[in-house]
Parts: structure tokens; sequence; C-alpha cells
């Protein structure tokens, strides 16, 4: 019944969109769809997220105005409708806006608390342009052992000549050329050391990740400016990298302050249990049924209905983290583990044990930090209330999709007829290749929006930021594959054209 209701309402609503688009840009209120309105903000957000790829086609600015406003009003129109089958009553979908929102909350914090308080000596600019000015030409000597590295700084001191150890090095193969440093490069205290050195000087030994360094400083190399362009260009280079620097530091500094008194106990037998049935449930599905599935390997819905149904409604109110003398529960922990979408990228048992306990981890600072913003009152700030309720809705427009979807019903006739249509030897099959960018994380999401609206390429972007192993090893590019086995986004690439860009829509893997 309600079928129909939804095409007649969106009819309305459409029409009177397209007589007072030109009148109502300007307003605050764009379009009303019973309780949810389309403000002009969100308006031009989603619209600047449409691809302008055919934006130079005299008229095509219109339609996809039209074509955004269509989607956002059908988005309010599923999501009213979804709210009239009490969808919102779903345990699902009240997790998953509790999880969305403290993700906001903790944002805000995050902006409040480091973003709020970058700023930039006059000092430090000037420091960072005359670093970004030169690049440094140097030979280096590496050891994984730290006494190793010692003995050969002592031999230099004692008056052995660089080059002399050098060449005598595994190391000395890799340096053919010297090695170019170019501002925001290294690590900031490698960077300090090496920028205050004359050409000649030979470094102390200084840490990294991997080993131990002695660099030696051949000669200083000033960067060459031909053009405004490239001015602007290494102006802008310069703020990003210090502003980063900058940030980073009041990161650092607030983290260990603010997690330093932290008392936190996890249930570990409650943890260990859950871990065996997690490795359990990854290895069933990947290895046994699923072994063509490219990495990384997902805990699906399915299974973590399985594990609640396993556990029961005691264990899962458990307490199975405690915080500062608040407690979690099992339930809970389950819920931001669908929301995060766990996943591995090894069918190793104890490997995908250090992965679960890694995400424990994630899972008390992530916490912590929320429960700081709602002491401060952070969700009740107008940008967490705005993005809340955007996501709100799209939740709930693909609640009732989903649940149109479960209604339909298919015969055996139409199965039959379907299989022998794909057998039909005489029939096209098309495939296509796309260039895919999978995350599990909104915050990766959000920022790559950004990314784009400054102009970066999403190739770079995919590769950057995806986390399917086939699309990072080609490109980010996944294909060809027949538009019919690939789900959701087989049918979004079928209405596509080539080199047109569409999402962010969500998949059973993420987003």
């Amino acid at each position: 019944m309600y079928l129909h209701k939804v095409t007649y309402i969106s009819t309305i609503v459409v029409l009177m969109f397209n007589a007072s688009f030109a009148q109502t840009i300007g307003q605050n209120i764009v379009a009303k769809i019973g309780a949810y309105e389309i403000t002009e903000e969100e308006f031009l957000e989603r619209f600047e997220l449409t691809p302008q790829i055919k934006a130079s086609i005299t008229g095509i600015s219109a339609s996809l105005k039209n074509e955004v406003l269509y989607s956002l009003v059908a988005e309010k129109l599923w999501a009213l409708e979804a709210e009239e089958l009490r969808l919102t009553n779903s345990g699902l979908l009240q997790s998953t806006f509790k999880a969305i929102e403290k993700m906001f909350v903790r944002d805000a914090l995050y902006r409040e608390e480091i973003l709020g308080k970058v700023n930039f000596s006059d000092e430090y600019l000037q420091e960072a342009f005359s670093r970004n000015s030169k690049t440094l030409q140097l030979y280096y000597l590496f050891s994984e052992s730290k006494d190793e590295i010692l003995q050969l700084h002592r031999k230099i001191k004692d008056g052995a000549y660089f080059e002399s150890l050098l060449v005598q090095r595994s190391e000395f193969s890799l340096q053919d050329e010297p090695y170019s440093v170019n501002y925001g490069q290294m690590d900031k205290g490698v960077e300090a050391s090496l920028y205050s050195m004359l050409p000649g000087e030979v470094s102390t030994p200084i840490q990294s990740p991997n080993g131990w360094y002695i660099f030696k400083l051949v000669s200083i190399e000033e960067k060459i400016i031909s053009d405004s362009k490239q001015a602007e260009a290494e102006k802008k280079n310069v703020l990003t990298i210090a502003s980063a620097n900058v940030t980073d530091s009041i990161f650092k500094e607030f983290y260990e302050e603010f997690f330093s008194d932290v008392r936190a106990e996890t249930n570990a037998e409650l943890f260990f249990e859950l871990a065996e049935l997690v490795v359990k449930l990854i290895n069933k599905r990947y290895d046994i049924g699923y072994k063509s599935v490219s990495k990384p390997y997902y805990l699906m819905p399915e299974d973590l209905y399985t594990i609640e149904s396993d556990f029961g409604e005691k264990k899962l109110n458990a307490e199975f983290i405690r915080l500062n003398d608040e407690l979690t529960t099992l339930d809970n922990f389950l819920q931001q583990l669908a929301f995060e979408k766990f996943s591995v990228d090894t069918l190793d048992s104890d490997l995908i044990k250090a992965k679960l306990n890694s995400f424990v981890k994630k899972f008390i600072e992530y916490e912590l930090l929320a429960r700081e913003g709602y002491k401060r009152g952070l969700q009740n700030k107008a940008d967490v209330k705005k993005y809340l309720n955007m996501w709100r809705t799209y939740y709930l427009s693909e609640a009732f999709r989903k649940n149109l979807a479960e209604q339909i019903s298919i015969s055996d006739e139409e199965v039959n007829t379907y299989v022998g249509e794909s057998l039909d030897a005489n029939k096209l099959i098309i495939k296509i290749k796309i260039l895919e960018l999978l995350t599990e994380d909104l915050k990766i999401i959000s920022n790559t929006i950004n990314e784009l609206e400054r102009g970066a390429d999403f190739r770079d972007l995919a590769v950057k930021y995806t986390i399917r192993e086939e699309a990072k090893e080609n490109n980010g590019e996944i294909g060809y594959f027949s538009l019919r086995d690939f789900g959701e986004i087989g049918r979004i690439a079928a209405t596509m054209e080539i080199g047109e860009m569409y999402g962010p829509v969500q998949v059973p893997e993420g987003y």
C-alpha cells in the first residue's frame, strides 16, 4: 500500500521544486518533505560531491542540480516511510545512530582541542620557508644495531673517512647518487638535525623506526622559483606541512596527557571466548567457501548475529571493559565492531586475535574521547547535529530500501528463465573496469570528499585509502567484471558513463 503513497508524494515534491528552483536556491530552505527539510547548505554540499564531468555542456548544470535534488527528495521520502513503519525502533539502527553520534562528538573534540589551537609564530614560518627553499644532498650509513652504529660513529670521530666506511657496506649499492631530502619529508626531529648541518658535516647516530642512521651532508641545492604559479604552490606546500607538523605536536601532547591516567580492564575470559569465535567464523567463510575473495577478510553482519546468538543475553549484557570505574558491556563492543566493519589481512589464528586485541584498545580510546566530548556538551553543537541528522536520514532510507527488497518474492519460473537467459551463449555479457575507493571509516570518506574538492586525483586517493588489496595493487582499479556479479556496485556502475564518479554508497564491506 505504501508503495503507491511514495510514488504520489515524490511526484508532487519534484514538480513543486522544478517550478520554483531558481527562486528558492538563495533561501535557507530549498525544499520540504514532511518533517524533513533540504537546506541550501545541504543541497550545495551534495551537489559539490556530484562529478562535474559534463559541466561544459550547455544546460547540463540545471540537469545535474535536478538530479541531485531528486536523490535527496527520494532519500527523505524513504526515511519518512521508514519512520512510519517504525524501523527506527530497530536495535541495529539505534546502535548505528549512537555510533555515528559518538564519531562526530570525537571529531568536535578534535577540532576544539587540536585544530582550534593550531597557530604559527613568525619565526616558525620563516624557518619553514627557509627549509622549503633548500634540497639537502646526503649520504648515509645504516644499521639495525645500535651498538654497530655507535661503533661506526666512534671510528669517524677518531678520524676515519665517512666514504671509506660507506664503500665497505651493503647500503653503498643504494647510493649511486646522494640521497635528496626536502622539507617535510623526514621526521621533525631528524629534519631539524639535518637542516642545522653545513656541507661536509656528519650527524650523530639518529634512530628511525627501522634502525639507525648516520648522515653526511654533501651539498645544499637552492630551489629556483620560475613563476608566480610555482611560488603559490610552494607557499601552499609550506603551510600544509607546517600545519600538519604543529597539529601532530599538539595531538601528541594532548594524547599523552589525556590517556596518562586511564584505568582500563578487559574481561579476559570473555575476550578469549570472543576471539576464538571470530577466528572460527572468518576461517569458515573465507578458507572454505570464498577462496577467490581478495583481502581483507571481513566479519560479516550474519557473523555478528551468530556471535550474539552463541553468547546469549546474559553474556551480552555482562561487563566486558571497565573504563575509569564505568563499565561497557560486550553488546556495546559488538555494536562498535559491526559499525567499524572489523577485517583482517590473514587467516592466521594468532594474528586475527592480535588484530581483535588492537581493536579493543582502539575502542577504549574512542570511548574515552567520546565520553569527554559528551561531558563538554559537544553533542549539542550545530555541526554535530547537522551531520548526525544527515547520516540518520541516509541509514533510514537504506533500511526502508532493504525492507522493500526483503518483501520481493521470486517464483521458480522466474529463476529458471533468468538462469536460461544467463547461460544463453548468444547473449552479450558486458564487463567493466572501475576505480574504487573502499573503506570502513566514514572519516576517510569525509577526507576524500574534501581532497576531491581541492582538485586531488581520484586514482591517487583510491590507491592511498582503499582497503581492497586488488585495487591497491592495481593502481586503484578492479575488473574486468560482469555487472551482475558485483552486487550493488555492479548495479550502480551499469547506470554510469565512462569517466563518471559516484558515491559514497554503503556495501557490506564498508563505503
